[in-house]
């Protein structure tokens, strides 16, 4: 049996698991490279296929892999936590502090939610927007990788980060 589907709320937020109605959302902003580019298996071009794609591989994934967030326009991007912290907003909604403000209502419930002792997450060279998020909550350094991005169509670097438990806890104890 599937595990309850998970929605969270932050001060300006809503994130709820994703729904095909959300797919014309989806498809309008992955399909714009300067969103897609910083991803690693996000294509571009990005179409309904591919969106309907990502919502089948969805089903049956852990409750908290991947969550659209919502701001009281509508739909603004995608955040997650499985193997990874992983996310990205839609360009208008960039410059907002949403990514924050979403990263840490879902690193707040994956502590709350599971026995893991860390977190990992990543972020291309160049990424200064990503790594002030992950800095942000406490993610630090943890090695480099090269790594494929689809939308690049080339090898990227990848700075890999983590957060420990321990460190979440202290900073938001009390």
């Amino acid at each position: 049996m599937a595990p309850p589907p998970v929605t969270l709320r932050t001060r300006r937020l809503r994130l709820r698991p994703l729904v095909r109605a959300d797919v014309p959302a989806l498809v309008a902003a992955l399909d714009d490279y300067d969103v897609s580019k910083w991803l690693t298996v996000v294509p571009y071009p990005y179409g309904e296929a591919d969106a309907l794609a990502f919502l089948d591989h969805q089903k049956g994934a852990a409750p908290l892999a991947a969550l659209g967030i919502f701001d009281d326009q509508g739909f603004a991007g995608v955040i997650g936590a499985a193997d990874g912290l992983g996310y990205w907003l839609g360009r208008a909604h960039h410059g907002k502090g949403y990514m924050r403000e979403a990263a840490a209502a879902v690193v707040a419930r994956f502590f709350a939610s599971s026995d893991a002792a860390a977190l990992t997450s990543g972020y291309f060279e160049g990424n200064a927007a990503s790594a002030r998020v992950l800095a942000g909550l406490g993610f630090v350094a943890d090695g480099q990788d090269r790594v494929m991005s689809r939308a690049q169509r080339a090898e990227v670097v990848l700075n890999r980060v983590i957060l420990h438990r321990a460190e979440w806890q202290a900073r938001h104890a009390g």
